[in-house]
């Protein structure tokens, strides 16, 4: 097997076991055996656990935004691809039968010691947060004197606060609830 192949087995491998089961389940010996690798091959690729984890966060970002972008690049109004966005959070959802947001997940369980985890999250984090606010630049405002960056904050927690709800109550309700609040929101400006 080439060298990013058996990288690629890895993280696939870690990710799959990280988001079932916790981070802080899952040892380096079960990555291991499921990875089917020698244990030589891991260190090879990465120096530690959390390396592993860095990698596998920045990995699911951009798999994440690719995936997001294939659902809403081809909708043409600018309050429609919001609210695709919304639909792209309620499918991730029921196709993870509410296991949450991977990214979430991680931040409750690696120490607050864990910077570079927390950048990552965060950066994916604003990273929607900051598409919304690109998307809003093309909607034009009839009625709100809300500024733009306001909007897209309120948008934006909309939908994170629903995928938390949605985890717990193991059902799309609030997801739903969330996208008619920011339907009514964006035919309110």
């Amino acid at each position: 097997m080439k060298k990013n192949e058996v990288k690629s087995k890895i993280l696939r491998t870690a990710g799959h076991l990280f988001y079932t089961q916790g981070y802080n389940s899952t040892g380096i010996n079960q990555i291991i055996d499921e990875s089917d690798i020698a244990r030589g091959s891991l260190y090879n690729h990465f120096k530690s656990k959390t390396d592993l984890l860095h990698d596998y966060l920045k990995d699911l970002d951009n798999d994440w935004f690719d995936k997001l972008h294939k659902h809403i690049d081809n909708i043409e109004d600018s309050k429609e691809k919001i609210l695709g966005i919304f639909d792209f959070r309620i499918n991730r959802q029921l196709t993870n039968n509410f296991g949450g947001c991977p990214f979430i997940k991680v931040s409750a369980e690696v120490p607050a010691g864990d910077a570079r985890s927390f950048e990552i999250i965060g950066q994916n984090k604003m990273r929607l947060r900051d598409l919304i606010l690109e998307i809003l630049q093309h909607v034009h405002f009839k009625t709100s004197s809300m500024p733009r960056e306001q909007l897209a904050d309120m948008l934006y927690m909309l939908m994170e606060g629903a995928t938390v709800t949605a985890n717990f109550q193991k059902n799309e309700s609030m997801m739903i609830q969330a996208k008619r609040g920011a339907t009514s929101l964006l035919n309110s400006i």
